[in-house]
């Protein structure tokens, strides 16, 4: 058996962006594309002397024991995946992290804060983009034209979980796309994302905003025409100009106050996402952080709130979130949720959903912290796995219970009786 490299090693860690959103347009085909990534993955670690250390969910981890390999395993693999024959609809989005550090091997698994760093800077990338560190960097600067690459230096960056700003290099290379979305910073917080450009099926992320005040509208404009990747396709100023103008222009993302005249936002969302009429994902916009209706919206089928004073960064960073498939519900705003159901329980439970007997004795117990209000970081700690690994337990989850989102997931568990409400 060929002895693992320990020590001072260079790490790869691959994932798949917007593997959640990916998974419910799949559904079953989902594990068929997994395995074949992973295939292409495995071709090109192992052709540059790699060893694979562990899969979770999409993720792929890979050692080697020098710097030159996992650039080129990076380089290859990318020009790879982009030259698959994948099924038309499949927008196979592989990012990558490469990161030179200590790591150990204890009991055949690889510890040491270096894996944590490596997913980090993976995390901040977009699909097609290869990132690297700049230990990494260090040892392959002299090489760059050798193999036929080039690293571009984004300068410090804030990563989730990291106090300091890290210094971080763009690979690029020929046979890759030829620009690539900047990023940015990374808040600290837990439920942050990246301040990034995402596309959105190729034409960046549609917004329109419901609010009866010109004023709040043009605001919420100013600030995201200013973003990369978002645009402001329409606006309206009732609820009932709100549903016309979503039907027409098919946006990605509403942004939808609570009061309007005409129809309320509530009513507006309820008819948008009736049955599944519209993909939009609703966005409800609210002046107080305990508005009475956050219950009814959130029944309704709205992904999130936001208070009008969010600040701009956040704002924006809610939109992106909700529009790769994520929920823009805080622990704190399920909390509320939950207490609002206390005080007001539907008049009868709603039907158990047929998905939840498929749900594994591991989903289960996910969908129930999920309702309990706690993020994927705390969900991981309860259960010492990872956060990649309950990523892909919730979008099972969300699959299976076919719900849009899991703030959905949440409703669903406290009316259908799953979790009572005061459980721990």
């Amino acid at each position: 058996m060929t002895e693992l490299p320990s020590g001072t090693v260079t790490l790869l860690f691959t994932d798949i962006e917007g593997s959640t959103v990916l998974l419910r347009q799949l559904r079953d085909r989902y594990g068929e594309i997994l395995t074949e990534q992973y295939g292409i993955l495995r071709t090109a670690i192992e052709a540059e002397g790699g060893h694979e250390i562990g899969t979770q969910g999409d993720a792929v981890f890979a050692v080697f024991q020098k710097p030159k390999g996992a650039v080129l395993a990076a380089v290859a693999a990318q020009r790879a995946l982009a030259d698959h024959p994948w099924p038309e609809e499949v927008r196979l989005r592989v990012r990558m992290g490469i990161h030179t550090g200590e790591v150990t091997i204890v009991a055949d698994n690889y510890v040491g804060l270096a894996l944590h760093r490596v997913a980090r800077i993976c995390a901040a990338g977009h699909g097609g983009q290869i990132l690297v560190s700049q230990s990494t960097q260090a040892l392959v600067d002299d090489s760059e034209e050798e193999l036929g690459v080039t690293l571009r230096d984004l300068g410090p960056q804030r990563l989730k979980d990291f106090d300091r700003p890290v210094r971080i290099y763009q690979l690029v290379a020929s046979g890759l796309p030829a620009s690539f979305p900047a990023i940015r910073t990374l808040e600290s917080d837990p439920s942050a994302v990246a301040q990034s450009p995402i596309e959105v099926d190729g034409t960046g992320i549609r917004v329109v905003i419901a609010d009866d005040q010109a004023l709040v509208r043009a605001g919420f404009k100013m600030i995201l025409e200013a973003e990369d990747g978002i645009e402001v396709v329409g606006e309206a100023g009732d609820g009932v100009e709100a549903v016309t103008e979503v039907e027409r222009l098919q946006p990605d993302v509403v942004l939808m106050d609570v009061r309007m005249p005409e129809m309320d936002g509530i009513e507006a969302t309820r008819r948008l996402l009736a049955d599944g009429a519209s993909p939009a994902k609703v966005v409800m916009l609210t002046t107080f952080d305990m508005d009475e209706y956050v219950y009814d919206a959130l029944r309704a089928g709205a992904s999130g709130f936001l208070l009008k004073d969010t600040p701009p960064e956040q704002l924006v960073a809610g939109i992106r979130s909700v529009a790769t498939g994520d929920a823009l519900l805080a622990p704190a705003v399920t909390r509320r949720v939950i207490e609002e159901f206390v005080s007001h329980p539907p008049a009868a439970a709603r039907p158990v959903p047929p998905g939840l007997d498929d749900l594994t004795a591991r989903e289960a117990e996910v969908l129930k912290l999920i309702a309990r209000g706690l993020s994927n970081a705390e969900i991981a700690e309860t259960l010492v796995v990872s956060e990649t690994t309950v990523k892909t337990h919730v979008a099972h989850v969300l699959m299976k219970l076919n719900v849009r989102d899991r703030v959905q997931a949440v409703v669903l568990a406290y009316e259908s009786g799953l979790v009572q409400p005061g459980e721990s």
